[in-house]
């Protein structure tokens, strides 16, 4: 391993550009905020009208101005608990070989935290973009353009049976979302240490003539290690350099760094960690030591009695493990350690001792860099296809494979009733990166039974020679197999390849889609708005609020609506005025994948239910439960939100649950076949889960709030209206009970 990296003239410029101005640059403490165990969203891209350009935020503070901090963290001591700073890669689940080899346990930032939104609870921002209409195809993107830290960073969400990725350090198929929305995720680590992921916002005029951009921007992760804020030592070199060379005491110490399995098993994930310690040799010796991971920043610890251990989750490769002391008192000198190659997977105990030089950033398998100019198109031609899958009647094989390999774009692929339908029946979205081809499982069940209209939507990246591209066909019949061609769009002024295509099969069509909103929106109000609305998609919360008053602390409930229907921005909404729009394509097959009893809330496997889903999809609605803003303070006994099933279809049940990580056991929250619901609450919680409906039909759920015997808020109750399939009528409401 080298000790500084060897880089090219040619790629320095950009190399300056994306890294920290401290070659071992690594503590946070100058920033203005860093961010651990609770909700955050990065980055979240800013519109700005005045100067045509964007920026990144972490919540409201530039994302330059803060870190995220991945501290250990866990959801108890149980033999049932886990440790949420970690996840392990599990066996049989070949869609998540891009992680590693199974068994290997990565440092996470979970989708779903744990207790207090422990270690933190981090996912991305819909930002404050405005109308889209001003952007080429109503199309931006958020771009990673490179990580630099000691491993590697991937970003995805875990669907249980399934995965979608986001992001990734090292495959460049995933560097773009497009048209960011809120989405909370994982993201993975492969070593501890510091990480820079560098961003950038893209867009074009509506015209195609200009593009919009954010300048590069940094977003630092700290994965595991000290809390950030606390560290004294900003410039290593520096440090060093400064401190005492000699021992004034005469003392002949022999410093010494061993990396060790760690052995004691306090919390879940113990076993999987390694002590890193550092002994100076004399036992009177203080100061602080500084901890590298393959030449990155992993920690800043005390040194007291002339030793420090620090405990934390190595990657399944080996890593080269430095430490270097710096004397805070009067005696002892400074030093640096060898460094020492160890993994997770190592058990026993590699001691080193001193050597003379500071290793520089140095990852064995460093990130590429991505930042094009322009992205040229070879072909114009996507096919998509449905297989049916062998053994089954209604679950496919869906794929969209663009003739060019190198086509960076997002799609749409939906069926509906009509041309003029609003809500499509079953939908599939994804994007196509380097490779340009994209798999998906899907459920076409509720789309067999009659002839559909197919709309297939392409958007390709902002700096693509293609752009925004509809294509549709009329009276598609759903059998063993389905297949669609696409031809994409040029820009005006790009030539056409030279390869002969055919002729376009569906044929693009020029025409809008459908409108979203009913009619002019209203302002926001101050005040809960009452007027009936159905909500097909997009984000809302049931939220607990409080109030201050002449008599002291109020509390209420409401609908947080961010879907924008009928509104500009989001509002708050009455309960009882609030319908849920749950149509076909929320149909939902319980795959043998999640055979786990805790999830018969779905029925036998092969079953098929309506789902609202704990992860969003941007064709369903997304209902969450929230308290954020409650003082805690005044609630000793916390705060409980309450769920009832106050109507439903004769037999039809209700459930809200949480996914287990790949298909692990479920938290149920509510099962209405067992009574009511209580979702506990002892600190400012935002959550989101699966909400069941067995069958089509309208259901009325009610919610109260509670602190131990104490009513904060009576009973409220919201409709959800399922609309099954031509061939799946809705049972009758029996009236006030179900």
């Amino acid at each position: 391993m080298s000790y500084l990296r060897r880089i090219s003239t040619a790629a320095l410029a950009l190399f300056l550009a994306l890294t920290p101005a401290a070659a071992w640059a690594g503590p946070d403490q100058d920033k203005e905020w860093i961010v651990t165990g609770q909700h955050v969203d990065a980055p979240i891209p800013v519109w700005h009208d005045d100067t045509n350009s964007f920026s990144l935020n972490t919540i409201n503070m530039p994302m330059e101005k803060t870190a995220l901090w991945i501290p250990k963290a866990w959801t108890g001591t149980g033999e049932k608990d886990e440790a949420k700073s970690q996840l392990v890669i599990p066996a049989k689940r070949p869609d998540l070989a891009f992680l590693g080899a199974e068994g290997t346990v990565l440092n996470a930032a979970p989708q779903n935290p744990g207790p207090g939104n422990t270690p933190i609870w981090a996912g991305l921002g819909a930002g404050e973009i405005g109308d889209t209409d001003k952007f080429e195809g109503e199309t931006y993107t958020l771009d990673l353009i490179s990580v630099d830290g000691p491993g590697r960073m991937e970003m995805f969400i875990d669907n249980g049976d399934s995965v979608n990725r986001f992001l990734s350090s090292h495959d460049t198929a995933y560097r773009s979302v497009y048209n960011p929305r809120h989405t909370h995720l994982y993201t993975t680590f492969t070593q501890p240490g510091r990480y820079v992921a560098n961003y950038k916002m893209t867009a074009r005029s509506a015209d195609g003539t200009a593009i919009y951009s954010s300048p590069i921007t940094p977003l630092v992760w700290q994965v595991g290690g000290a809390n950030p804020a606390d560290g004294t030592i900003k410039d290593i070199v520096s440090s060093y350099n400064a401190a005492r060379a000699e021992r004034t005491d005469g003392n002949a110490a022999t410093p010494m760094l061993t990396l060790s399995h760690h052995a004691e098993r306090e919390h879940p994930g113990d076993n999987y960690l390694t002590d890193i310690t550092l002994d100076t040799g004399v036992a009177t010796d203080s100061g602080r030591a500084w901890i590298t991971v393959n030449g990155y920043f992993l920690t800043e610890a005390v040194v007291e009695g002339g030793r420090v251990t620090v405990s934390e989750l190595l990657g399944a490769d080996a890593a080269a493990v430095q430490a270097i002391y710096i004397p805070g008192d009067s005696t002892s000198a400074r030093w640096i350690s060898q460094p020492a190659q160890y993994s997770q997977k190592d058990t026993e105990p590699v001691t080193v001792g001193g050597g003379d030089t500071i290793l520089g950033p140095s990852n064995p398998d460093p990130a590429p860099v991505w930042n094009p100019d322009r992205l040229p198109v070879a072909s114009r031609r996507v096919d998509v296809s449905y297989d049916l899958v062998p053994g089954t009647t209604d679950q496919y094989t869906a794929t969209v494979r663009a003739a060019d390999p190198t086509l960076r774009a997002t799609y749409k692929i939906e069926f509906l009733e009509s041309k003029y339908d609003f809500s499509p029946w079953c939908s599939m979205e994804g994007t196509l990166g380097a490779g340009g081809v994209d798999t998906k499982p899907q459920d076409l069940g509720v789309c067999q039974s009659d002839p559909m209209y197919v709309r297939i939507t392409l958007r390709p990246h902002p700096l693509s020679d293609a752009i925004m591209t509809v294509a549709d066909a009329s009276d598609v019949t759903v059998g063993e197999h389905v297949g669609l061609t696409a031809t994409l769009n040029l820009r005006d002024g790009v030539a056409a390849p030279e390869d002969p295509e055919p002729a376009p099969t569906p044929t693009p069509d020029p025409s809008p889609s459908p409108g979203h909103g009913n009619g002019e929106a209203p302002a926001p109000a101050s005040s809960l708005l009452s007027d009936p609305v159905e909500i097909a998609r997009g984000h809302l919360d049931v939220r607990l609020t409080q109030a201050a008053g002449e008599n002291g602390t109020t509390y209420g409930l409401a609908v947080k609506d961010d879907s924008l229907t009928a509104a500009r921005t989001s509002v708050l909404r009455t309960l009882e005025s609030t319908t849920l729009a749950v149509a076909p394509n929320a149909r939902f097959v319980r795959p043998a994948s999640l055979s786990d009893a805790s999830y018969d809330v779905l029925g036998p496997v092969g079953a098929a239910t309506y789902v609202l889903p704990e992860t969003q999809n941007s064709d369903i609605v997304w209902p969450g439960l929230s308290t954020e803003g409650i003082d805690y303070a005044a609630l000793p006994e916390g705060a409980d939100l309450t769920l009832h099933l106050a109507q439903a279809p004769v037999g039809a049940r209700v459930a809200f649950f949480q996914g287990g990580t790949f298909g692990a056991g479920a938290k149920v929250h509510f099962d209405s076949t067992k009574g009511d619901g209580v979702v506990h609450t002892t600190e400012s919680t935002h959550m989101h889960g699966n909400w069941v409906f067995s069958a089509p039909g309208t259901y009325r759920i009610e919610v109260g709030a509670r602190s131990g015997e104490r009513v904060l808020a009576e009973p409220q109750g919201f409709t959800v209206i399922v609309r099954g399939g031509h061939h799946e009528q809705p049972a009758p409401a029996p009236g006030d009970e179900p």
